[in-house]
């Protein structure tokens, strides 16, 4: 909305932005939240993109969050801190995400899904909440009171001989992570902005925005997820992480490989 004051010359005119609109113009807030796979044992990245494609559904193995080694014996609490992962890093860096990273404990190959953040969040998607253990005085520090609550819970689940997932504290652990020095090491990873869904999720090929994959699997992924079916709906399109955003842009739109860039395929010159 633009509204003009009818004062001395020259007008003031005063641009009125709606939030969505404003959001939309920065380039370190993202559209997409961004699953990628890892090798697991005996199956790559790419077996595991081709299983989530093949299922509609990306399954929870992992126990994260503050209670991840709370109760090991309790097996509806530890079902209940199982989360699938994502990350909001704008698109055109995903490449980050599949880097080899000095120290990292769990490598992330190149393959993986993109869906839209209003769809994730809609199916109950959260970011993860990052607390501060950098500072002096452990006392004071947020996971504090986080770690007393549950506690607390545990008790009283033991006293009650229930499960901890009964109580409203084993839904929020999830979802909570500490960041800064350990024991072990140091803690840092909230640069990977990451959002978690509790419990596997369900999906229909037409809620994935794109694939992931390096750019010589994409025939091959593309005859095999054709090859699923999956009711007729076609493979969603494939970028790859490596790729800038010019590129990803173009491959969402359908451009020929040969034409997306600003120079045409070397030997295609007229003379």
């Amino acid at each position: 909305m633009t509204i003009k004051f009818p004062l001395t010359q020259p007008d003031i005119t005063l641009v009125l932005w709606a939030i969505e609109d404003l959001l939309q113009r920065r380039s370190d807030l993202s559209t997409f939240l961004l699953h990628f796979t890892r090798a697991v044992r005996d199956r790559s990245s790419k077996d595991n993109l081709l299983s989530i494609m093949r299922d509609s559904k990306i399954e929870a193995r992992t126990c994260l969050g503050m209670g991840k080694d709370t109760a090991p014996d309790d097996a509806s609490f530890q079902e209940s801190q199982r989360v699938v992962c994502f990350t909001e890093t704008p698109i055109e860096h995903a490449w980050m995400m599949c880097a080899d990273i000095a120290g990292r404990a769990n490598s992330i190959g190149p393959h993986g899904i993109a869906f839209t953040k209003v769809w994730a969040r809609a199916n109950h998607a959260n970011p993860v909440w990052y607390l501060d253990i950098s500072a002096r005085g452990g006392r004071d520090w947020l996971t504090q009171p986080f770690n007393a609550l549950r506690d607390d819970g545990l008790k009283r689940a033991q006293r009650e001989q229930q499960s901890l997932a009964r109580y409203p504290i084993s839904q929020i652990l999830p979802f909570l992570e500490q960041m800064g020095p350990t024991c072990v090491g140091r803690k840092e990873f909230w640069w990977e902005r990451e959002w978690r869904h509790v419990g596997s999720l369900a999906f229909s090929w037409s809620d994935v925005v794109a694939v992931f994959a390096p750019t010589g699997e994409h025939g091959y992924l593309r005859d095999a997820m054709t090859q699923m079916g999956n009711g007729g709906c076609p493979p969603p399109p494939f970028l790859d992480p490596n790729w800038g955003l010019e590129r990803m842009v173009s491959a969402l739109r359908g451009v020929s490989p040969s034409e997306a860039g600003p120079l045409p395929p070397s030997g295609s010159a007229n003379h």
